[in-house]
């Protein structure tokens, strides 16, 4: 029998973490393409997202301002269609028969004449 007090069996710990495996096991629900595919695309949607939401407020600010001059541009169309119909009847009371005689009196004299003042032929 061999009695050596320094010669005695090791038996390696699990849980030392100097005997872990290197190797990983696979999730069960891990994500297809790996970590680093999913990093870029997540940071490709949230600065997608970014520029949409800036897009949304820029465009909206252009339909208000698009909305505004469509309304002055129908207000001013209003004033412009409400100064036609008063022209027109200005004008259809400046051109009535009535108003062209008596001008034509005041002014130059020239009346209509009566019935027995002419003669047809």
């Amino acid at each position: 029998m061999i009695i050596n007090p320094s010669a005695h069996t090791m038996i390696p710990r699990r849980n030392t973490l100097r005997n872990r495996y290197s190797v990983r096991r696979r999730q069960p629900l891990s994500l297809a393409g790996g970590k680093m595919l999913w990093y870029g695309v997540t940071k490709a949607l949230f600065c997608s997202s970014v520029l949409l939401f800036v897009c949304s407020f820029w465009l909206t600010g252009a339909v208000e301002q698009v909305n505004e001059e469509i309304e002055q541009t129908t207000v001013i169309h209003n004033e412009l269609l409400n100064n036609n119909i008063l022209l027109r009847a200005r004008k259809a009371r400046l051109f009535s028969p009535e108003r062209v005689g008596k001008v034509a009196g005041q002014g130059l004299a020239l009346y209509l004449p009566a019935s027995g003042q002419y003669r047809k032929f």
